[in-house]
């Protein structure tokens, strides 16, 4: 939308046909700082960039990346699971965002998760395969590549994959 102090940036191409999947608000008061609200439909949290060492409000904005990751990747297996099988277990997936100190190397995100419960081999390929286009993984491949490493029961780890950014 453009107007009086207001730019758009973009293809050219009208947004009105497109689907709108998701929208998030984030309203920073000039008395608050850093610490912001955040909505997301109806609901409400509050993200905060704390100084080195310092307790924040809450999970910063990098924080919420990787929850929202996490949560996804979760939520898409879940789906799966509960299609296959009567009690799927539990599933845990932790998120770790790496900048690497060395000049020129990339930025990753090292993702691990864990079935609480091991799954024939052939429904675990395709929990692989599930995992690594769950939406929020193709939303960020474009700017970072994401390591996966899954573990197909309570044993040691069985698989790893990487999302090429």
């Amino acid at each position: 939308m453009s107007g009086p102090g207001r730019r758009s940036k973009g293809t050219g191409m009208s947004s009105e046909s497109d689907r709108v999947v998701a929208t998030a608000r984030a309203t920073l008061l000039a008395t608050s700082r850093l610490e912001t609200e955040i909505r997301a439909g109806e609901f409400v949290g509050l993200a905060d960039d704390p100084g080195a060492g310092a307790p924040g409000a809450g999970p910063t904005p990098t924080e919420y990346l990787m929850m929202a990751l996490a949560s996804c990747t979760a939520i898409t297996l879940r789906g799966y699971a509960d299609h296959k099988y009567d009690y799927p277990g539990d599933i845990t997936v932790d998120v770790a965002y790496h900048e690497p100190k060395t000049v020129g190397a990339s930025r990753y995100l090292h993702r691990t998760v864990r079935l609480s419960e091991e799954v024939p081999e052939q429904d675990f390929q395709t929990m692989i395969n599930i995992v690594e286009n769950s939406p929020v993984t193709l939303l960020l491949q474009f700017a970072w590549s994401v390591r996966t490493d899954i573990t197909n029961g309570p044993g040691e780890l069985t698989a790893s994959a990487t999302t090429l950014s």
